[in-house]
C-alpha cells in the first residue's frame, strides 16, 4: 500500500507554515516542489512603503521537528550541525541561502546564514534565540545577505515602516528690531579695547565696514563709547536679516552668536578657535551636573567630568565639557540654529588643554546614536529655557545629592528664544541593529577600551 511518513507530513507542514510567516512579515515566499535538491524556496523582498518588490532575493532550506531538543539547546540557545553535502551544495549557488528551523511543537521559526558557521567547523551554527528568531527585526537583516557588494550603490531598501526623525535644529525667534549706527571704529577688535576703557561688560554687538549692529539699544551706557549717538537707528529686524546681501547674512551669523553668548554666559561659555559652546564651571578641577527633561522624564548628565592620571592618581589628567559646535543658517524666511554635540577638553576647567583635538576623537570614537540624540536634547533643553520643579525626580544613575548644581550666576534677559521643532516622519526605518550584525568594526568597536589619554602634568586641587 501506498504510504506517506510522519518525515513527510511535517517537511511539508514546515515549509507551509515558514511560507505563512514569510507573508506575515510582508514579503514572498515561493517554493520549489518536488524537484528541489537543497533549497525549499526563495524570499522576495518587498518595499513595505510603496508595496512594490524589489527583485533582491535569498535561498531558504527549511528544516522541520515535530518536537524535541535542538542539540546543546538551553533557554538562551543551540547548536545546528549541517551536512557535508547540503554545505558543499549551497557554496556554488547564486543567491545566498539561509536555513530555517522550525519546530511544530513549539511553533518557534529560527534562522541563521549557511556561512555563519564557526571559524575551523563551517558547518556547526550557533543560533541564539533572542536574536536568531524569525520576526519582523530578522528580514532587515536577511535582507542585508542580498545586497550585492560587488556592484557600487546596489542596495535593499529597509524592510520596516517608517519612524521618527528629530531634526539637529531649532528655529531662532528674533526681536521686532535692532539697533544701527555709524562707528568710528573699522572693525569689533579695534572698538574692544575703547569699550573696555569705558568699563563696558557686553559683546553681543557687531561693528563691520564701521556700521555698528545689535539688539542692545547702544544709547545710554558704555556702549556709546564705541558708537556715534547721533546717528543711532532703531529699525525691523527683517531689514537685515531677510537681505540678499552677502554682507548682512554674516552680520546676521556673528550677531547672533555673541548674542546668544551673552544670554547663556550663566552655563556656557565660547571656544574662540574650536567655536564651541561648553559648559562651564565656577571654579578649577570642579565637575559638574546638569538636569533637563529628556523626551519622556527627567535626568541628569555630567557635563563636566574630571579625569586623574591614571599612573600618578594624585594628578588631574584632564577635564571633559560636553560641548556642541553651532551654526546659524537662514532656510527660506526662518533663521535656525544647527546644533552638533562634541566635546571639549580643558587643563582644569578654563584652558584648553594642548591635545584637545586627540582627545575629543577619542571621544567621539566611541558615540553611537543614543548618545549624540541625548545630548542634542539636553541642549534643546538648555536653549529653550524650559525650566523643571525643584523636586522633580531624576532617574536611578544621577541624583542631586550626588554631585551638586553649579550655580554661575545670573544672566541677562533674553532676547533670543529658540523653538523645539516637530519630528520628521521618515518614510522607511533605520535598520541599526541589522547594520550592527554586518558591519565588520562593530563588534571591534564595541570591545575596544576607551583610549588611554595623555598624561598631563598638574597637581590636582578639588574645591569644596
Amino acid at each position: 500500500m501506498k504510504k506517506v511518513t510522519d518525515n513527510q507530513l511535517n517537511g511539508e507542514l514546515g515549509e507551509t507554515n515558514v511560507k505563512a510567516r514569510v507573508h506575515q512579515l510582508g514579503h514572498v515566499f515561493e517554493g520549489r516542489g518536488r524537484l528541489e535538491t537543497g533549497v525549499d524556496g526563495t524570499i522576495e523582498f518587498r518595499n513595505p512603503v510603496n508595496r512594490t518588490m524589489t527583485g533582491k532575493m535569498v535561498a531558504v532550506q527549511v528544516k522541520t521537528t515535530a518536537e524535541g531538543v535542538y542539540a546543546t539547546e538551553t533557554p538562551a540557545g543551540f547548536e545546528y550541525l549541517l551536512k557535508p553535502a547540503d554545505l558543499s551544495y549551497w557554496r556554488n549557488t547564486n543567491l545566498p541561502v539561509v536555513i530555517v528551523l522550525h519546530r511544530l511543537s513549539d511553533n518557534t521559526f529560527f534562522w541563521k546564514s549557511v556561512t555563519d558557521g564557526i571559524a575551523g567547523d563551517e558547518r556547526r551554527l550557533v543560533f541564539d534565540k533572542a536574536t536568531d528568531r524569525l520576526d519582523e527585526a530578522a528580514m532587515d537583516r536577511i535582507a542585508m545577505l542580498a545586497v550585492e557588494r560587488g556592484r557600487l550603490g546596489s542596495f535593499v531598501p529597509p524592510m520596516r515602516t517608517g519612524e521618527p526623525a528629530h531634526l539637529n535644529l531649532m528655529r531662532v525667534v528674533l526681536p521686532d528690531e535692532l539697533f544701527v549706527a555709524d562707528s568710528p571704529f573699522a572693525s569689533g577688535r579695534d572698538a574692544v579695547p575703547t569699550l573696555i576703557q569705558a568699563e563696558g561688560q557686553h559683546f553681543d554687538w557687531v561693528i563691520r565696514g564701521r556700521r555698528f549692529v545689535s539688539f542692545r539699544d547702544p544709547r545710554g551706557g558704555p556702549l556709546e563709547a564705541i558708537v556715534d549717538p547721533d546717528t543711532v537707528e532703531a529699525i525691523d529686524t527683517e531689514l537685515v536679516a531677510m537681505s540678499d546681501d552677502p554682507d548682512d547674512e554674516l552680520v546676521m551669523i556673528e550677531l547672533l552668536r555673541r548674542t546668544m553668548q551673552e544670554e547663556f554666559s550663566a552655563d556656557l561659555a565660547y571656544d574662540k578657535a574650536g567655536r564651541v559652546f561648553y559648559f562651564r564651571v565656577a571654579d578649577r578641577y570642579q565637575t559638574r551636573q546638569y538636569r533637563y527633561r529628556s523626551l519622556r522624564e527627567m535626568t541628569a548628565a555630567m557635563v563636566v567630568q574630571v579625569y586623574m592620571n591614571k599612573k600618578r592618581p594624585e594628578q588631574v589628567h584632564s577635564v571633559r565639557h560636553q560641548a556642541f559646535s553651532p551654526r546659524f543658517e537662514r532656510i527660506g524666511d526662518d533663521w535656525f540654529l544647527s546644533i552638533s554635540p562634541t566635546y571639549f577638553f580643558t587643563e582644569d576647567g578654563f584652558r584648553p588643554h594642548r591635545f584637545a583635538p586627540d582627545l575629543v576623537a577619542g571621544k567621539k570614537r566611541f558615540d553611537r546614536n543614543g548618545t549624540v540624540r541625548g545630548q542634542f536634547f539636553m541642549y534643546r533643553f538648555l536653549l529653550s529655557r524650559e525650566s523643571i520643579p525643584d523636586d522633580a525626580p531624576v532617574d536611578m544613575f544621577f541624583t542631586p545629592a550626588e554631585v551638586p548644581d553649579v550655580d554661575v550666576g545670573e544672566g541677562p534677559q533674553p532676547v533670543l528664544r529658540f523653538e523645539s521643532l516637530e519630528p520628521v516622519s521618515m518614510e522607511v526605518s533605520v535598520p541599526e541593529d541589522a547594520w550592527v550584525k554586518v558591519d565588520p568594526n562593530a563588534a571591534r568597536m564595541k570591545a575596544e577600551p576607551e583610549p588611554t589619554e595623555p598624561p598631563a602634568q598638574h597637581s590636582l586641587r578639588m574645591t569644596a
